[in-house]
C-alpha cells in the first residue's frame, strides 16, 4: 500500500518529502518538540521503493533522495 499523497486536496508530508527528494539536498528528518519526527513518513517511502538513502558527509549523515517511481507518483499527485 502507497503512503497518501494528497488528503481532502491538501498536500501530506510525504507528497513534501517526495518533493524535497528532488533537489540537489534531498529530504532529511525533521525533529520537532514533543517528539514528533518525520521518520515514520520517510520509512514508508522507503518500503515502497519511492526514496532511497544516501550517504551525505564523511561523518555519517543520511540523507534520502527520490527515485524514479517516486517522481513519477509526485508528478500524478
Amino acid at each position: 500500500m502507497s503512503p497518501h499523497l494528497r488528503y481532502q486536496g491538501r498536500t501530506t508530508a510525504a507528497l513534501q518529502k517526495l518533493l524535497d527528494g528532488q533537489t540537489t539536498e534531498g529530504a532529511r528528518v525533521v525533529r520537532r518538540a514533543k517528539g514528533f519526527s518525520d521518520h515514520n513518513v520517510i520509512s514508508a517511502l522507503v518500503r515502497t521503493g519511492w526514496l532511497e538513502p544516501r550517504a551525505s558527509g564523511p561523518r555519517g549523515g543520511t540523507r534520502w533522495f527520490t527515485t524514479s517511481t517516486g517522481a513519477a507518483a509526485a508528478a500524478v499527485a
